[in-house]
């Protein structure tokens, strides 16, 4: 229930109105006189505060400067400032911070402040409780150089990770940059228990906990990266404020999919101050990037900001005559329309040409590697894969009184190929008499082209939460809905085969030439529609004691073109994914927790009678430990992990061969299926000693078919994901004289993997990938920065198979400078 404010609290209501969006330039009630030093005290110190809500720039200010500040930070609701930019004395910088926001300040000492809410004459101050805070992180990761977050959004409000009963990674804009990171793999592969799989070059699937990550959030907006036939076009790391990775399932969030997790990219936003930002970065095999990030108030009150980003990136490859060019346009503007509702709209553009990989390199007939280097391309120069992303989003949020919010969010995604799309050359190994001596190395190559594939996808949702007084005690409730469709279609295609071909004596550049292709196919057209409502309910049970309830109903349908069969077109209706966790606070620092979430996944497959499985379940328990130090500045998790996934189709060998009425071939199927994937994991992020940040994780994780075909049965999900994994990076900022330099390092490292069909099997040892990283600030605006990955050139498959293309090596040592500058 939204509960008004009492009459006696209009005055301290109003003023905080007073200070809220939009009236951030009036006038400070404190001036700069009043916080003047002591004589002898003025130290003047290099600030860094970006703008944003008030309370989390105090703390960042406080951080920075070693202050002690005192305020009650419900007082500080829907303040902001611009930030502070430059060279102060501690008071200076303060009066700087709140110009505008009608708090008062009393200042003890040179490193010491009481902040105070201004209220009209006469009034009594009743100060509440106060918090002494100096470190404590807000959502927003940009400008902080930390390597976590004070608050994660991916569970649609924000909670601290500690309070997260679920295992959370968050990859923030200072990892980012540290690694220079550009796009989502690269992103994905730092992350603690994710997988990177290769279809191909370009289309990537990543697989967590043994299971398929089958969908990506934008700002917790739900988007299909799978779906349009490999035009999916992964965003630029430079529009994002951090990553937030959680594993498990996650139905509640999210409604249809794999018990594997959800990638949450969330997009840096408008600046109330000034703020720009370029870099150009040079690197191996002719890399080239160049980024402008210019953001800031554009009226004169500040109730109107903006923000634009844009990107040109282009690059060669380790293999001879690939390529890639990619340019990017992101902009935003935020409106507040009154002092308590903000619109944002925004969009994003990419336009990504490659030449692509339809493949990697062969095996043998043994399953083993031939002997070809990692420059080997097996592809034509002509090769192209090119496609475009489209994606506009508008939110409008409101803050009522009582702290009750109300978020409307409407986002629309087009992934769409070139008009002239991909042509690809793709190799099988030669048989028969083309091939009389079974030579491994004889190939038959194919050309195919295509055009037009597309997904565009429209997501439309409405959250509103708040706290709650029961019993004596104060609770949240969240209650939301959400409208998801997604209409796709591959691309048209048509294809030409070729001679045969001795892939020693390859050249890209004039083995085969540009055939002309004639397309006459027209693509089936899909479409895909989810509808959920959902609640959560976050109980405080005992000051150490809270417990999450919640559940989400879930309405899906499903329509393929010009398909009469039963699985053409069904629907599932009103499947309920329930929600329970328990989280006990140990002690200041550590909390257990243990949590019970579900998911479902619909299925095209058809029993005897022709109707549609049941969809596929996926059920996730985790319990664990998590600690939280340095006011959140440093946070630990140990995490135990069991899922289920039960229902998948199985045949049905009772039954008829071929299956009426809709295959031409093959048994029915039976929803009786069942798997499990278990393990742990131990993370660590955020700021060990003051200048040494570190973020990683180690991952053990087992998979097993409990009741498959036969032959699957007793074996692993994907023998292809690592059953130990260890990400980690670490960074380093020298002290005194030498603090201009920052030095890291990393390492990726994994167990073996072996990927094996029939007796023939093909395998890669555990291997270790090491990085590094230098950056040396010449003065508050400019910075130059090294970045050497595979620092010892060790050479490993990236992904391994017994095909004639199922080897891919990992890329070579490569290195990277990058000259930033900020005004």
């Amino acid at each position: 229930m939204i509960r008004p404010c009492s009459p006696r609290n209009d005055r301290l209501r109003n003023a905080i109105h007073a200070a809220a969006f939009g009236l951030g330039l009036a006038s400070s009630a404190l001036s700069a006189q009043a916080l003047a030093a002591p004589a002898g005290q003025n130290q003047q110190i290099a600030w860094n505060i970006p703008a944003g809500p008030l309370a989390p720039a105090l703390d960042q200010m406080a951080r920075q400067g070693g202050l002690n500040l005192s305020f009650d930070a419900n007082s500080l609701q829907g303040k902001t400032t611009r930030g502070v930019q430059g060279s102060y004395d501690s008071a200076q910088a303060l009066s700087i911070l709140l110009q505008g926001s009608n708090v008062q300040v009393q200042q003890q000492s040179d490193k010491s402040f009481m902040l105070i809410p201004a209220l009209d004459v006469g009034d009594a101050l009743e100060l509440g409780a106060t918090s002494i805070s100096s470190d404590r992180l807000g959502e927003t990761t940009e400008n902080t150089g930390s390597y976590t977050t004070g608050a994660v959004t991916i569970g649609k409000t924000p909670q601290s990770i500690r309070h997260t009963p679920q295992s959370v990674t968050v990859v923030t804009r200072q990892r980012l940059d540290d690694q220079n990171i550009t796009n989502l793999t690269n992103l994905l592969e730092q992350t603690p228990g994710v997988v990177v799989n290769l279809t191909d070059s370009e289309r990537v699937q990543y697989f967590s906990r043994g299971y398929s990550i089958d969908a990506i959030q934008y700002d917790g907006a739900t988007v299909a990266q799978g779906s349009g036939n490999g035009s999916f076009v992964q965003s630029d790391a430079a529009i994002i404020d951090r990553a937030e990775i959680l594993r498990g399932a996650t139905g509640m969030l999210r409604g249809a999919g794999n018990p594997s997790g959800t990638v949450n990219l969330v997009r840096k936003r408008p600046t109330a101050q000034f703020q720009g930002e370029g870099s150009v970065t040079l690197g191996s095999w002719d890399a080239q990037r160049y980024v402008a990030d210019i953001s800031g108030p554009l009226t004169e009150t500040g109730n109107v900001r903006g923000r634009i980003i844009a990107v040109h990136d282009e690059k060669d490859h380790f293999q001879e005559s690939r390529q890639e060019r990619k340019e990017v346009l992101y902009g935003v503007v935020a409106f507040d329309l009154s002092e308590s509702t903000t619109l944002t709209t925004g969009l994003e553009w990419t336009k990504l040409d490659t030449t692509g990989s339809w493949g990697g390199l062969p095996a043998d007939y043994n399953g083993k590697p031939l002997p070809l280097g990692r420059s080997t391309y097996l592809g034509a120069d002509w090769n192209r894969w090119n496609r475009s992303n489209l994606q506009t989003f508008a939110e409008l949020e409101h803050r009522f009184d009582n702290d009750w919010k109300l978020k409307l969010m409407a986002q629309r995604t087009e992934f769409k190929l070139a008009d002239d799309g991909f042509k690809q050359t793709f190799i099988s190994r030669a048989t028969g008499a083309a091939n009389p001596t079974n030579n491994p190395y004889l190939m038959n190559y194919q050309v195919t082209e295509g055009d037009d594939g597309e997904s565009l996808q429209n997501n439309l949702s409405a959250t509103l939460n708040g706290p709650f007084d029961l019993l004596g005690r104060t609770h949240d409730l969240m209650l939301g809905v959400e409208r998801i469709r997604n209409d796709s279609s591959p691309s048209a295609t048509n294809f030409v085969t070729n001679g045969v071909f001795d892939i020693r004596e390859w050249d890209p550049k004039t083995s085969l030439g540009n055939p002309n292709i004639n397309i006459t196919a027209h693509p089936v057209r899909t479409r895909t529609t989810q509808e959920g409502a959902y609640a959560t309910w976050r109980i405080s049970l005992a000051d150490p004691l809270t417990a999450i309830i919640g559940a989400r109903a879930n309405w899906y349908d499903y329509e393929q073109e010009n398909n009469v069969r039963s699985n053409g077109k069904f629907s599932v209706d009103n499947e309920i994914v329930p929600y329970a966790a328990l989280i006990y606070d140990l002690n200041d620092n550590f909390s257990t927790y243990a949590s019970y979430t579900e998911i479902f996944n619909p299925q095209t497959a058809t029993d005897v009678s022709g109707s549609v499985l049941a969809p596929v379940t996926g059920e996730a328990y985790e319990t664990g430990i998590k600690g939280e130090f340095y006011e959140g500045r440093l946070n630990t998790s140990l995490a135990f992990f069991r899922i289920y996934q039960v229902g998948n189709p199985l045949d049905d060998v009772s039954g008829p061969n071929p299956c009426p009425p809709n295959y031409t071939s093959g048994y029915c199927k039976v929803a009786a299926g069942k798997n499990r994937s278990q393990g742990f994991e131990l993370e660590i992020s955020g700021e060990v000693l003051p200048g040494w940040n570190v973020s990683g994780g180690y991952t053990y994780n087992t998979t097993e078919y409990l009741k498959d075909t036969t032959s699957n049965t007793g074996n692993a999900i994907r023998t292809t994901d690592p059953k130990r994994m260890l990400r980690l990076f670490t960074s380093y900022r020298l002290p005194g004289e030498l603090q201009a330099w920052t030095v890291g390092g990393g390492v990726q490292a994994q167990s073996a993997i072996y990927n094996r069909s029939g007796n023939v099997e093909a395998s890669q040892s555990g291997y270790a990938v090491y990085n590094a990283m230098v950056n040396y600030r010449f003065n508050d605006n400019y910075s130059l920065q090294l970045n050497a990955n595979n620092v010892f050139d060790k050479k490993y498959y990236r992904q391994v198979a017994p095909t004639a293309t199922g080897y891919y090596w990992g890329d070579p040592r490569n290195v990277s400078v990058t000259l930033r500058g900020s005004f």
